[in-house]
């Protein structure tokens, strides 16, 4: 499995946690009995993902809802918030992934997973962050050094 593998399987554990009721801690639990990570460093970033998105969603939705010209939330496809939610915590809170990763990684899941808008619509809106919201801060979850690809990379973004 790789980091793409574990994002890919953090968007799909976000969807079921929006379609599903019932208790998170059970619907991971059964989600990674169905979808196993077996490699601890792998394992460690999903936990990163799905964590850090739950734990900071409303910051992360306000975030996404300024951007969303002339739509709100609540009327974006799940699968396409779930993304959009991964790419921003990696976009605004992990410091150790680049910013064009994190940008590139959602238009690629948005263009297997998503209708013919979610490519374009997930681009421009993470441009939009990548642009007036980009001031990293530190990680919400510390990764352990072997998880990262990107070891040392500075804190701040990239001029555009």
């Amino acid at each position: 499995m790789s980091r793409h593998s574990a994002r890919e399987k953090s968007i799909m554990f976000l969807y079921q946690i929006e379609v599903r009721d019932g208790n998170v801690h059970k619907i991971k639990e059964m989600f990674l009995s169905q979808y196993p990570i077996d490699n601890v460093d792998d394992r460690e970033y999903f936990n990163f993902l799905v964590d850090g998105v739950i734990e900071h969603m409303k910051s992360i939705d306000d975030i996404i809802a300024k951007y969303l010209r002339g739509w709100t939330l609540d009327r974006q496809s799940l699968l396409d918030l779930a993304i959009l939610r991964v790419a921003v915590l990696e976009l605004l809170f992990d410091t150790r992934v680049p910013v064009e990763i994190a940008i590139s990684e959602a238009v690629i899941l948005a263009n297997r997973y998503g209708d013919d808008n979610s490519r374009p619509f997930i681009n421009a809106v993470l441009g939009s962050i990548e642009k007036n919201e980009c001031t990293r801060v530190e990680p919400v979850v510390k990764l352990p050094d072997a998880c990262s690809e990107h070891a040392g990379y500075l804190n701040d973004c990239e001029d555009s």
